[in-house]
């Protein structure tokens, strides 16, 4: 659960900032899926994919990490190191978000919405049917707190069946890691507070 470093890269990471954070995910080729089709080779925008022989090849001094190719492959050929590059490109996110609200702490607030939340990242240019129900609207002024008490919260609820999540749909399982079971998504909120941008620490209060 990417929250709130997610909104903070399309709201104040200009394109170059975009970039550096997703520098440490570099595709490759798994060369016995590859088709050879040249589907990546047609969205590169920058051409570091080509063919060579009858496999595609991607040039990772020229690769942007920009993912088109891996969404176009039609062969699914095409993937990151999920084990090593995520938890880099996690914490990119997260200083770049330092970065920006240092020395304002006290001037910023933050708000999550646990609305239609569905399983992929919110760059993917679909809708998903939401794996739990609507949980609510959060505030505070400490985004790590806010978004392990966010984390928390979703967990708690009773997954909903015709989702992408295809088990652990009893409240207090962990929601996440069905749907990304390569990704651990409390590595970030573990950095955050390890660099200074808050307290995994909460106390919930309704209203």
């Amino acid at each position: 659960m990417e929250g709130l470093s997610r909104i903070w890269q399309w709201l104040c990471a200009p394109a170059a900032g975009k970039k550096d954070q997703h520098y440490s995910t570099s595709p490759y080729v798994n060369e016995e899926k590859c088709i050879a089709c040249g589907k990546c080779i047609e969205v590169c925008p920058v051409g570091a994919a080509f063919l060579l022989g009858d496999v595609s090849r991607i040039e990772p001094n020229i690769c942007i990490s920009c993912g088109q190719c891996m969404e176009s492959c039609p062969a699914n050929a095409i993937d990151i190191d999920w084990e090593h590059d995520i938890p880099k490109f996690l914490e990119c996110l997260t200083e770049y978000v330092y970065g920006d609200v240092k020395g304002k702490k006290d001037r910023v607030g933050y708000i999550n919405f646990l609305l239609r939340i569905t399983s992929d990242c919110d760059c993917v240019p679909w809708r998903d049917a939401p794996i739990v129900p609507d949980v609510g609207i959060l505030a505070s002024n400490d985004p790590v707190a806010l978004d392990q008490a966010s984390y928390d919260l979703v967990n708690k609820q009773k997954g909903l069946v015709n989702s992408s999540l295809h088990s652990n749909h009893e409240k207090g399982a962990d929601k996440f890691r069905v749907v990304w079971p390569m990704v651990d998504g409390t590595h970030q909120l573990r950095y955050r507070e390890k660099i200074g941008l808050g307290s995994r620490d909460y106390k919930l209060v309704e209203i």
